[in-house]
C-alpha cells in the first residue's frame, strides 16, 4: 500500500510513463555517417543539452541507423548521402515510412549535390556540403528544431482541452461506482454519448487505475486491452473496471498484444516500436520499449529481426523464392544488401551458405 506521498508520485510516473511524449520533450537526433572521424567531430563539437537536443546515437551505417530507429525514434535524422549496403537516400526513404514528421538532414560533398538534391525531393528539410562549420551545422539544427517545435505547439491546446475531458470523465465513473453495484457496459455506453471520443474511456480507466490506493502495474497494461475493441470499448472497459486485480501471469498483456501483432504485421516496412505505441498499445514508447526489454531479455528491434529472419528461413529452405522476393515479403522494401546483413547478423551465415548446409544435413 503507497503512503500518500508515495502515491502521488507513483500515479505521476504511471501517467506519464503511458501517455505519448510531452511537448516539451528534449528534440531526439540520430547521426549517420560511416567516417567515424566525421561522427566524432560532430559529437563532440555541439553542446546538445544547449541546444535543446538529445544525441540519441551515431550509427556507422545506415542498417545500423534502421535498427535503432526500430527501438527509438529520432526528431531529427542527420545523415551522410553515400555510404555502403544502403545510401543516405534509401535511408530517408525508410525513414519516413517509419515516422513521416521526422526531420532528413543530408550531408554530402559537392560531389554529390545532384543526389542530395534529390535527397530535398524525397523529403530531406535541409542539406550541408562538406566541409561545414559549427555555425552552419547549429543553423540547421535550430532551423530544423524549429519545424518540430511548431508542429508540437499546434497539439498543445487540443491535448489540454482532451486532460479536462478524462478529468471530468473520471469522476463520472467514480460517481458510477459509487451508485451501482455494477459498472456494466449498458451505463458506460450511456455515459460516453456526452464525449466526442470513445478513446477518452481509455484514458480515463487508465488515470483511474492509477490512482487506486493498492493497483499494481500490470493493472495498466490491461488498458490495452480496450484498443481492439472497436464498438465493444465500453464491454471491455466495464469488465477491466470491475476486476482491477487479474491472476498473474508470466506474459502481460501489452507484450503478448506487441507479440502479436509483429507476428501478423512483420512484412510490414514502417513498423517500429513508436509506432506501436502511437497506433497498437497508445502508451509511452519508453514504457513498452522497458516492459519489452524486461519481460523477453531483448530489444523489440531484436525481437522482431527474429520473427523476420524465422519468415525467411522457412521460405528460403522450403519455397523456391529468390532472395529479392523473400527481403520484400518480410518488410526490408527488396533490399537484397540489405537482407544479407541481417541474415548473416541473426544465422551467421550467408542464405547461400545457409541453404547449402540444411542440403547436407537432411
Amino acid at each position: 500500500m503507497f503512503s500518500d506521498g508515495a502515491q502521488n508520485r507513483a500515479e505521476s510516473q504511471l501517467i506519464e510513463e503511458n501517455l505519448p511524449e510531452r511537448m516539451d520533450a528534449m528534440i531526439k537526433v540520430l547521426l549517420v555517417d560511416d567516417e567515424l572521424f566525421v561522427l566524432e567531430q560532430i559529437r563532440r563539437s555541439i553542446d546538445w543539452e544547449k541546444q535543446g537536443l538529445e544525441l540519441i546515437g551515431c550509427s556507422e551505417n545506415a542498417v545500423e541507423a534502421l535498427e535503432q530507429m526500430i527501438d527509438e525514434m529520432p526528431d531529427i535524422l542527420i545523415t551522410d548521402i553515400k555510404m555502403p549496403i544502403m545510401d543516405g537516400l534509401e535511408l530517408i526513404g525508410r525513414a519516413k515510412q517509419m515516422n513521416p514528421s521526422i526531420q532528413c538532414v543530408v550531408l554530402s560533398g559537392y560531389a554529390e549535390f545532384a543526389l542530395a538534391k534529390s535527397a530535398m525531393e524525397q523529403g530531406a528539410t535541409n542539406y550541408l556540403l562538406k566541409p561545414f562549420s559549427k555555425m552552419e551545422f547549429e543553423a540547421v539544427l535550430q532551423k530544423s528544431s524549429a519545424r518540430i517545435l511548431e508542429a508540437r505547439s499546434a497539439q498543445i491546446l487540443k491535448l489540454e482541452q482532451r486532460t479536462k475531458l478524462v478529468e471530468k470523465l473520471v469522476q463520472e465513473l467514480q460517481l458510477l461506482k459509487e451508485n451501482y453495484e455494477k459498472v456494466d457496459s449498458q451505463k458506460l455506453k450511456t455515459l460516453m454519448k456526452f464525449y466526442p471520443d470513445l478513446s477518452l474511456l481509455r484514458d480515463a480507466s487508465l488515470l483511474l487505475l492509477a490512482r487506486q490506493k493498492e493497483s499494481k502495474k500490470e493493472n495498466i497494461e490491461q488498458i490495452s486491452e480496450l484498443l481492439g475493441a472497436g464498438e465493444d470499448i465500453c464491454s471491455v472497459a466495464a469488465k477491466l473496471l470491475e476486476e482491477i486485480w487479474s491472476e498473474d501471469v508470466n506474459e502481460s498483456t501489452l507484450v503478448r498484444k506487441i507479440k502479436e501483432y509483429t507476428k501478423q504485421h512483420y512484412h510490414e516496412e514502417g513498423l517500429n516500436l513508436q509506432m506501436l505505441a502511437d497506433n497498437v498499445v497508445h502508451m509511452g514508447v519508453k514504457y513498452i520499449g522497458r516492459c519489452f526489454l524486461k519481460e523477453t531479455g531483448c530489444k523489440y528491434s531484436e525481437y522482431l529481426m527474429a520473427v523476420r529472419m524465422e519468415k525467411a528461413i522457412r521460405m528460403l529452405t522450403r519455397e523456391d523464392y529468390r532472395i529479392e522476393e523473400i527481403a520484400g515479403k518480410i518488410g526490408l522494401g527488396y533490399d537484397v544488401p540489405y537482407f544479407y546483413q541481417l541474415f548473416k547478423k541473426y544465422t551467421g551465415k550467408t542464405p547461400k551458405e545457409y541453404k547449402q548446409g540444411k542440403r547436407k544435413s537432411s
